[in-house]
């Protein structure tokens, strides 16, 4: 169409999956103008689809809710989600300090749409009707920046809620990620058990990639992952996959700046120790989901 700029289009093609729009179970209209119920309903849609879609997100709540009251909520997440998810919805999948939260804000506030499902700190459920966006950053950049946030909620404000048990300690013990990298292996490559179950009781560092990403693209078709947005080019893909200019900029945290205080040690170690995070890189980047320079620049 005339004078649509050139992520428009996309933008049009996303936004339907990124919303639940019920479908009338007998008619199957989904606010087909040519269904009587749709026309009685107005802008409304089907009303026989809406009271299936109000009764069915209702009882959901109630098993929730349920789960909650028991303690058996987080054990059983991973069904519930199977359920919950409405089909062929679009899955935003959150990886911690790589920019999501910006990303959910900025989509509500840009397009007035309902947000996709959103999956942060836990594994993704797959289905094979669902669609996945990926929200992810180069390694070694968002180690850092989830070091510093933490060591800043946990030790300096001590506000962050329900830490691993023994994450102030070991904050408080290395304070910078440089010392913690560098424990990892020693100089002649052998690993140390103290460390590596250290650095994986911080918040953001146990979630690594390749938590978010493993075994969901074992499973999932490479057309499955409809978009891959990068933090370090995190408002191009935006306007390019959604098509709103991003003016939000949440929970800035210098971690990238903060890169060079690796010492060259440090940094073979973190790559050495979190090399499934590249591998799920390399992964997106051979099914075309990253752009050349972007991948080369994260690894």
């Amino acid at each position: 169409m005339a004078g649509d700029s050139p992520a428009e289009p996309q933008a049009r093609r996303w936004r339907p999956a990124m919303r639940a729009v019920p479908v009338c179970c007998r008619h199957g209209c989904s606010r087909s103008p040519g269904c009587l119920e749709s026309r009685r309903a107005g802008t409304q849609g089907c009303l026989r689809s809406r009271s299936r879609f109000d009764e069915s997100f209702a009882m959901l709540k109630t098993i929730g809710n349920l789960l909650r009251a028991l303690g058996l909520y987080q054990a059983a997440l991973p069904y519930y989600e199977r359920w919950k998810i409405p089909r062929g919805a679009t899955v935003l999948v959150h990886i911690g300090k790589c920019g999501g939260g910006t990303l959910k804000r900025g989509l509500a506030h840009a397009t007035k749409n309902a947000n996709p499902y959103v999956v942060h700190v836990r594994k993704p459920v797959y289905r094979p009707d669902l669609k996945y966006i990926v929200v992810a950053r180069a390694p070694i950049s968002r180690l850092v920046s989830a070091f510093r946030w933490q060591y800043k909620r946990v030790v300096e404000e001590n506000c962050c809620v329900n830490p691993f048990p023994g994450e102030h300690g070991i904050l408080e013990k290395y304070r910078t990620l440089g010392r913690m990298a560098e424990a990892l292996y020693d100089a002649d490559g052998r690993p140390d058990p103290q460390v590596h179950d250290e650095i994986r009781r911080i918040r953001h560092i146990h979630e690594d990639i390749a938590f978010y990403l493993y075994p969901l693209l074992d499973r999932c078709r490479p057309e499955q992952i409809v978009a891959v947005l990068m933090q370090e080019t995190l408002d191009a893909d935006i306007a390019r996959v959604f098509g709103y200019r991003n003016d939000l900029q949440l929970h800035t945290n210098p971690g990238t700046r903060q890169d060079g205080e690796l010492s060259p040690h440090a940094m073979r170690n973190l790559k050495r120790f979190f090399s499934k995070d590249y591998e799920a890189l390399m992964v997106l980047y051979c099914w075309q989901k990253i752009d050349r320079q972007v991948f080369l620049d994260a690894v």
